[in-house]
């Protein structure tokens, strides 16, 4: 049984991320709990917290790929870009086919920018912008650079368009509906959004909260370890010296590992307990020098 490590929730329709974060803190009655990839309320799907030392893999974890099934209704267009927002512009649909938009989303394949939607969390000068929005200050916010590994039509029966998306962190997927409404001439919002996969965490492994919460602290036994949490990162092995130099925050010099880059970041491990991440500061042939830069107290 873990004290330290990640759980991955199902997230329901109707609360913040932050809701999840305080309903599974207390039910484990841990000190600290922390969540990847924001999902916004009418949002569903893998959310992963870290728990207690868990947090201070949240940076890795977020860095990951996301993969969502959504609708995107056409014809209508929200202040909030999404269903639950105000009704602002309605479009016709009448002559739009699905080769249309088989065409369109092909468009938005590959690295693509868009805008942030005014209703996000998403900072100008300091202050949220959903703040901003509704006070009813407009601003000019900056274009970002996503990337979209894959985007396709699952189906459609206008104005409603099913679809699945794996991108980049940080891509905004009311704003790609708004757009991809805009490149098939007409206005679009989103209607449901569902996240499957974030990074290695998959829909099917994910917990429901109303079930985890449930069982209060047996959840303690659906935590994933921290080495596990990790699992596709590089790993180095710690001698018993090495393990007590490196909890210091001392250098490991290393020879033969010849997986590993300058600049990557690495897990060390001593009998498979997750001691710190590493980064490779110097490799001169089959020598590596690793610094770690976070470490982990048992």
């Amino acid at each position: 049984m873990y004290r330290d490590g990640v759980v991955v929730i199902d997230k329901p329709s109707g609360l913040t991320s932050h809701d999840v974060v305080q309903r599974v803190k207390r039910s484990l009655g841990a000190k600290k709990v922390g969540h990847t990839g924001t999902l916004d309320p009418f949002a569903t799907g893998v959310l992963v917290l870290g728990i207690n030392q868990g947090t201070k893999l949240i940076p890795y974890l977020d860095k990951t790929v996301k993969t969502y099934r959504g609708v995107i209704e056409l014809g209508v267009a929200t202040d909030t870009f999404d269903a639950t927002g105000e009704i602002v512009e309605r479009g016709d649909t009448a002559n739009i086919t699905p080769d249309d938009i088989e065409r369109v989303l092909k468009t938005f394949a590959g690295e693509i920018t868009q805008r942030p939607p005014m209703y996000s969390a998403v900072k100008v000068d300091g202050v949220r912008l959903y703040t901003l929005a509704r006070k009813g200050v407009e601003v000019d916010v900056a274009e970002r650079t996503v990337h979209i590994e894959h985007i396709e039509m699952i189906s459609y029966h206008s104005p409603l368009i099913m679809f699945e998306v794996t991108c980049s962190p940080g891509t905004y997927i009311r704003s790609l509906a708004v757009d991809i409404g805009r490149a098939l001439g007409t206005c679009a919002c989103l209607k449901e959004l569902r996240r499957t996969r974030s990074g290695p965490f998959r829909i099917e492994e994910a917990y429901s909260l109303d079930e985890f919460v449930a069982v209060g602290k047996e959840g303690w036994g659906r935590v994933i370890g921290l080495r596990e949490a990790i699992g596709n990162m590089t790993e180095v092995s710690l001698t018993p010296s090495d393990a007590e130099r490196v909890s210091q925050g001392g250098p490991l010099f290393r020879e033969g590992i010849d997986t590993v880059s300058e600049g990557s970041t690495v897990k060390l491990v001593y009998e498979g307990r997750l001691v710190a991440l590493g980064r490779v500061e110097t490799r001169r042939k089959m020598k590596v020098n690793i610094r770690p830069f976070k470490v982990f107290h048992r």
